[in-house]
């Protein structure tokens, strides 16, 4: 299995997501990053009070619970870009599995 793993913030939403790539099976899915979620909300009292922030990351939730079909990392790239997701803010990183 190839999989790939990059980290991102969703420009809409601004929520913190980890976007994976299953170059096997073509697929794209998401993650919310509930690390860096949680030390948002612990460092930015403001931000865990924010109604708006809060209604994104349940919101979050739909897009998580999708494969997304792609081929190639120029699909990932173009279908990322379609969410407003630039291929320059992107590191994809190997991921090993055992």
């Amino acid at each position: 299995m190839n999989l790939f793993k990059a980290h991102i913030v969703h420009p809409n939403t601004q929520v913190p997501l980890i976007v994976y790539f299953n170059e096997s099976d073509g697929h794209v899915t998401f993650e919310k990053d509930n690390e860096v979620l949680e030390l948002l909300l612990q460092l930015q009292k403001d931000l865990a009070q924010d109604k708006k922030f809060l209604q994104n990351i349940s919101q979050t939730n739909h897009l998580c619970k999708t494969q997304y079909p792609v081929d190639t990392f120029g699909d990932v790239y173009e279908f990322l870009g379609k969410l407003g997701i630039k291929k320059e803010d992107l590191s994809f990183q190997p991921l090993y599995l055992h």
